[in-house]
């Protein structure tokens, strides 16, 4: 593909996935027409490419098709949502394929999609990291609940105690207490997505973070870097 194209497509798809982050972050929700004008460009686009040779025929329907099950797939397995197929469909046709420094495959929206979750599962460590130094800096974390051991450490990998106001789209990891109950033995709910539970200072939450996200940091991580799968596969044989 000539450079100055696929530079064109790449900022079309930094633009899009941006705008789509910021959006999923901030409503929760990215409107189908933003996606059916970054598609219509990037469709134009590659009307133009095919018919000048810039990008083969077979790579794009490849990439395409693969990018289009893929997301259906993992969508209606209620694995993630919408906008995150969406995204992973229009990138396949803004930027079906690229040549990452490390890698082994050219299909962007695969590589992508490997790169987003391996960034999303960062998000556990960080939050393990900031509860354990809480924890050694003498903070009850766990006051006033009843929890069993195992219960309390998957907490720690998927939430933290809020010490203000929670924001936006941070979700309770605490269950309702009945009116019969006080504010002892509290109990986590690890099902989210609490509409009747008002967060207050010293709730715990999880962050919601949408994997669209981390798709988009997953693209600019292989425009830098490369497949970050391979990279961490390959680091492991050379060293065994």
């Amino acid at each position: 593909m000539n450079l100055t194209i696929l530079s064109t497509n790449i900022l079309i798809a930094s633009i899009m996935l941006l705008l789509t982050s910021y959006l999923d972050l901030k409503k929760r929700e990215v409107p189908d027409k933003v996606w059916i004008i970054f598609g219509a460009i990037g469709g134009a686009l590659q009307v133009y490419e095919v018919r000048t040779s810039a990008t083969p025929l077979t790579w794009l329907i490849v990439s395409v098709i693969l990018a289009t099950a893929i997301g259906l797939g993992i969508f209606f397995a209620g694995l993630y949502g919408g906008a995150d197929g969406k995204a992973l469909i229009v990138l396949a046709i803004l930027v079906p394929y690229f040549a990452p420094r490390i890698g082994i495959y050219r299909i962007a929206p695969l590589i992508v999609l490997t790169n987003g979750i391996l960034l999303s599962m960062l998000l556990p460590i960080a939050l393990a990291i900031l509860n354990i130094s809480r924890i050694m800096r003498g903070q009850k974390i766990f006051e006033g609940f009843s929890e069993p051991l195992y219960r309390k450490i998957l907490a720690v990998f998927l939430g933290y105690k809020s010490t203000s106001k929670p924001r936006d789209f941070q979700f309770p990891m605490e269950k309702k207490a009945s009116p019969t109950e006080d504010n002892s033995g509290k109990k986590f709910d690890f099902g989210f997505m609490q509409d009747d539970f008002e967060t207050m200072p010293g709730t715990w939450v999880t962050p919601g973070i949408p994997l669209l996200v981390f798709f988009t940091a997953g693209f600019f991580a292989l425009l830098v870097y490369g497949d970050l799968v391979i990279s961490i596969v390959q680091f492991v044989a050379h060293s065994v």
